[in-house]
């Protein structure tokens, strides 16, 4: 099953934290994924934030070096009068290669709270690893995305390889085919990416 969300970010996508039926849908136990041209990181901070308002503990393994401190803080002072409260239950992790995110992945304890991966395929889009290596990574990766998911929502977050390692199009295609939702986010057909604000600053 595929959705689009139009328009995409990588900004701040503005309906997201009011969104009950899509944050009702990210608490099912299922592997989701959300994909397009750019990381859609920002999409998935709030969507975590978000959840971790609402009360949930959520886990974050970051495979990009994309978590951003700041705007998690800021988004959880307009949720909240109390964001330390929403804050303490983040709970991130980083990982600075495939194997380390790999790692990530295969330790994590199975748990009905969710589990956001943010740029799941950067570092398997690295050419220093043979395509043959991040393939055999991936396919044990992805068995232990789904069975964290059989108990819990696993949300990941992807972008698609730049033009200089296409033939890694595969990886992306192969964690496609393994979610169980996924949604394709891009921007309006014909339109520049926008990049509103998620709340005003009146």
């Amino acid at each position: 099953m595929q959705h689009e969300l139009v328009p995409i970010l990588p900004a701040d996508l503005r309906p997201l934290p009011n969104d009950a039926a899509l944050l009702d849908e990210l608490r099912q136990p299922r592997l989701a994924l959300f994909w397009g041209t750019d990381t859609p990181t920002r999409t998935l901070l709030a969507m975590l934030t978000a959840l971790a308002a609402r009360g949930s503990s959520v886990r974050v393994f970051d495979g990009g070096n994309r978590f951003d401190g700041y705007f998690v803080a800021r988004l959880s002072r307009r949720l909240s009068t109390h964001p330390r409260t929403i804050l303490g239950r983040i709970h991130l992790s980083r990982a600075f290669t495939c194997f380390q995110l790999a790692e990530l992945i295969e330790n994590a304890p199975v748990e009905p709270e969710p589990l956001f991966v943010l740029d799941m395929l950067t570092t398997f889009y690295d050419e220093s690893v043979p395509l043959r290596d991040t393939e055999r990574l991936l396919a044990t990766t992805i068995t232990h995305l789904k069975r964290l998911a059989s108990v819990g929502p696993v949300i990941v977050g992807a972008r698609e390889p730049r033009a200089l390692v296409q033939e890694r199009w595969k990886l992306l295609d192969r964690l496609q085919v393994a979610a169980d939702a996924a949604w394709l986010l891009r921007p309006p057909q014909g339109g520049d990416v926008e990049q509103p604000r998620l709340f005003s600053d009146t």
